[in-house]
């Protein structure tokens, strides 16, 4: 097995915004201040592990669409994987 590390793990979340027609870039400029862009999946990191979060709001607030919590880089790689599956089987 080979190791996952973070930039595996943004490969496959940016696979995922691009599948979901989610934005890819989490904030966008305005003016002098910085909007959140809501839909927009990232990594979340705390404690050494990861989890999957999606924005829902302009002020940057996530949601967990896993609902896993922090779990080790594998196994969120492995359901990462299969959550992008069921998105294009179900597409």
């Amino acid at each position: 097995m080979n190791r996952i590390g973070i930039k595996d793990l943004e490969a496959k979340v940016d696979y995922l915004n691009r599948l979901t027609d989610s934005p890819l870039e989490p904030y966008t400029r305005d003016g002098d201040r910085f909007r959140s862009n809501p839909d927009h999946y990232q990594i979340g990191q705390a404690y050494g592990r990861v989890e999957l979060q999606r924005i829902f709001n302009e002020v940057g607030a996530v949601s967990t669409p896993l609902n896993t919590g922090h779990i080790p880089k594998r196994a969120l790689a492995d359901i990462l994987d299969a959550y992008i599956a069921g998105i294009v089987s179900a597409s």
